[in-house]
């Protein structure tokens, strides 16, 4: 994916296709997350929401909610008066639909469900059917990379945030230290992850554009001067596990 331009570049699969690969890997995506990343998702997670709430949220929108287990982390850390997930992925919807019906109804499930109703949407990230000052938080988990249009996608965001609001992203990326990254992180990405997602989903082009996206993300350095120059202010980056994951976020003044 394009470091900065307005546009994604030519390499980059176009929309229907980016989301015909998270159709063909919506059964598997969580088990694959949790094995690919030696289980630290959950840590990843635990530490996006500890860094996004500061207790006086209200509503909260996910983009990209995918199976939904990033907006749950959110929701078992605090109720909300509204909660909403958008996908543009009706695989992945079903299985957070799923989920969250589960957890809601209590069958059988060991953990408290979660004292918030989730309303989920499909919809292009790009065009949110919001209206402007919806939401205290807007967050998304690893779907960064999947934005075409970054200006267009960061004045959405800042449209339906309300004034004061934040929005917090968690994403894949790359570590500095160029020791760590060419002699694990780089091989990692190039042969453990397509081919482990091959293996277990049988949808090897999917999980080769997966690999291919992060070792082509822009730095977050950039997308912090791109936050900011769409209007945001306090952007914010932290570094997690080395670098390979990052927090990103900012306030809409």
């Amino acid at each position: 994916m394009a470091p900065l331009g307005t546009q994604a570049d030519s390499h980059q699969p176009d929309s229907k296709t980016i989301r015909s690969f998270f159709q063909s890997i919506s059964s598997q995506y969580d088990f694959l997350n949790s094995l690919m990343s030696f289980g630290l998702d959950r840590y990843w997670r635990k530490q996006a929401v500890q860094k996004t709430l500061t207790g006086r949220e209200e509503s909260i929108l996910d983009l990209g909610v995918g199976t939904g287990k990033s907006l749950f982390a959110f929701l078992e850390a605090k109720p909300f008066q509204r909660a909403v997930g958008c996908d543009f992925s009706i695989g992945m919807l079903s299985v957070a639909k799923e989920r969250f019906a589960i957890h809601n109804g209590n069958l059988g499930s060991a953990k408290p469900a979660p004292r918030t109703a989730v309303h989920l949407v499909a919809c292009d990230f790009h065009e949110l059917p919001f209206v402007q000052d919806t939401f205290d938080v807007v967050t998304g988990s690893f779907m960064l990379r999947s934005v075409r249009q970054r200006d267009h996608f960061f004045k959405e965001i800042l449209r339906v945030l309300k004034r004061g609001g934040k929005a917090v992203f968690l994403e894949l990326t790359r570590p500095k230290n160029r020791f760590f990254w060419n002699g694990v992180y780089r091989p990692y990405l190039r042969f453990y992850v397509p081919t482990v997602g091959a293996f277990f989903s049988k949808q090897a082009e999917a999980y080769q554009f997966l690999s291919q996206s992060i070792q082509s993300f822009a730095e977050p350095v950039d997308l912090k001067r791109r936050m900011e120059s769409n209007g945001f202010s306090k952007v914010f980056d932290t570094p997690l596990t080395l670098g390979t994951t990052t927090i990103m976020g900012g306030y809409k003044p």
